[in-house]
């Protein structure tokens, strides 16, 4: 009871701005938090940087962790915060957001399976704690550990015949402070037309490691396995980011897949922006005409 008195002292922020573009915030877009996969995922996940020693753990519920398409909630909230912010409205970490107006602007369907899908996806994110170890920068001794949800609350309303009309969350605090600091970066609106998982999360990691410039991101493969967030094995994860090569789908991006020349050399993924996809479309086409 005390839980849903302190929520209900929170301001309520409501979500009507019209046609946004999509945001995240970069702490999520770079750390393997949401699930790569369509299936659900109820096992523990575990991510170490190498190099800082910090590291992540994300440990799901009997829900199963949230998918990167349940992502898309916290991207449309991101969004209209960030949008309202900028134009001099008062937000909260309490949001309001019409069901509706959420499912037609990513893409989603609107019959009563991606209605019913919504409250599926609030127990996701309720249920998914993320537990995470920063070693200080200046003495690499001591250490801060975080635990938080990916949401602190959800609910959903619905009218007198059962139908949603709208929803309320309450976005954990580490997410409301990256976009208060204006910690999020801009998604090409093409996001919520891409399904595949695995393009999905390489489209955010391309984004934040390329950005809008000219510039290109070269991982290796064995890097880009770890932090992509899956369990599959890595002979799996190559077969899967040639099929993305090969497809070429991710938004503002061109890929090249490199193969090493010995067995003990490593394969390396090389990402290059490429507004428009001309580059892309192009390779493409010329596929088409050598085929």
């Amino acid at each position: 009871m005390s839980d849903l008195i302190a929520i209900d002292q929170i301001d309520m922020f409501v979500a009507d701005i019209v046609d946004v573009t999509p945001k995240s915030d970069e702490n999520s877009m770079s750390l393997p938090i949401f699930a790569v996969s369509s299936k659900p995922d109820t096992d523990k996940y575990r991510y170490e940087n190498k190099e800082t020693g910090d590291w992540i753990e994300i440990i799901p519920s009997a829900d199963g962790r949230a998918t990167i398409h349940d992502k898309d909630l916290l991207i449309y909230a991101f969004s209209q915060m960030a949008e309202a912010s900028n134009q001099g409205r008062e937000i909260s970490r309490r949001i309001r957001i019409q069901a509706y107006s959420y499912l037609t602007s990513t893409g989603k369907g609107t019959d009563g399976k991606s209605y019913k899908a919504i409250g599926d996806t609030l127990a996701r994110l309720r249920g998914t704690t993320v537990r995470t170890n920063s070693v200080n920068t200046e003495d690499k001794l001591s250490a801060k550990t975080e635990v938080y949800g990916l949401i602190d609350y959800g609910s959903a309303i619905t009218d007198r015949k059962g139908r949603l009309v709208h929803f309320d969350v309450v976005i954990s605090v580490p997410f409301f402070n990256a976009v208060n600091n204006r910690e999020i970066i801009e998604y090409n609106r093409k996001y919520f037309s891409i399904r595949s998982p695995y393009e999905r999360r390489l489209y955010e990691l391309s984004r934040q490691k390329c950005g809008e410039k000219d510039l290109s991101w070269e991982p290796a493969l064995e890097d880009i396995w770890h932090i992509y967030g899956v369990k599959s094995p890595l002979k799996e994860f190559r077969r899967k980011i040639k099929g993305c090569v090969k497809k070429q789908n991710i938004p503002d991006y061109f890929l090249e897949y490199k193969a090493s020349k010995t067995p003990q050399a490593p394969d390396y993924l090389v990402v290059m922006y490429d507004p428009g996809n001309k580059r892309a479309n192009r390779t493409l086409f010329n596929g088409v005409l050598t085929t």
